[in-house]
């Protein structure tokens, strides 16, 4: 972990440890509740990266069962990227799960912070936030967890601290105009590379699947006119268009 990451890392912790102590005075002064509100809480967190638009931690107030603890964090991050995502049209977005694990080391018992973070996935505003979440985050944390512990590293998950959620910067790839095709590409002659000099490639790219022309068929001039593409109001963003992004 780089100092950057490891000072963030820190910021969590102590916000966590707020929190934890909040809810024991609560509980110490008769008022106890339950639900996930309960058992999860989350916290804006401050950031060493510029390129980061928000980044948060989900504290765990009680949970035993590191699976359990990520189920109920998925509600606090689908909310928390929803409104992101009212501003920003995709995201990328990484986790890192912090444990504190514990070894038995001759008569010693060792303590230590562990930290296990996903890779960097990019969010769309059609983007199912439950399969994401599954396999973006619950999937590879549990994997990783379990990995850690049964490769004879000697160390068990002692307490589950909190998850970091980093939500970044992201600009799709967009369409442009005419780039020559690489040699050994135009050589097979299987690829039809249209013309064209303004930024509507991918619109002219669907034209010509949707209406085939047989001669000159990288030529602007023998597909439809302007004024004819422009009615199918394709995106330039490949990834904002999910109809295409979609089809196989």
């Amino acid at each position: 972990m780089g100092e950057k990451q490891h000072l963030e890392a820190c910021l969590r912790n102590i916000k966590t440890y707020r929190n934890q102590v909040k809810a024991m005075v609560k509980k110490g002064a008769g008022l106890r509740a339950e639900g996930a509100r309960e058992r999860v809480k989350w916290d804006d967190s401050d950031t060493a990266f510029n390129s980061r638009i928000l980044t948060g931690v989900i504290s765990n107030m009680n949970h035993k069962d590191p699976k359990a603890f990520l189920i109920d964090a998925k509600a606090l991050f689908k909310r928390r990227i929803q409104n992101v995502l009212r501003k920003d049209a995709a995201v990328k977005v990484n986790t890192t799960f912090g444990g504190e694990f514990e070894m038995v080391k001759g008569d010693r018992v060792l303590n230590e912070y562990k930290y296990f973070t996903t890779s960097n996935s990019p969010i769309y505003r059609d983007t199912n936030l439950d399969k994401w979440f599954d396999e973006k985050v619950i999937k590879p944390i549990m994997n990783k967890l379990e990995e850690f512990q049964e490769r004879d590293s000697g160390w068990a998950l002692k307490r589950i601290v909190n998850l970091g959620v980093n939500i970044n910067k992201f600009t799709s790839q967009l369409g442009s105009s005419y780039i020559e095709l690489p040699p050994q590409i135009k050589r097979k002659e299987a690829c039809i590379n249209i013309k064209n000099d303004d930024n509507a490639c991918f619109a002219w790219a669907v034209t010509s699947a949707l209406y085939p022309i047989h001669k000159n068929s990288d030529r602007v001039s023998s597909l439809l006119n302007c004024s004819q593409i422009k009615r199918y109001s394709f995106s330039n963003d490949l990834q904002a268009n999910s109809k295409f992004r979609n089809s196989k």
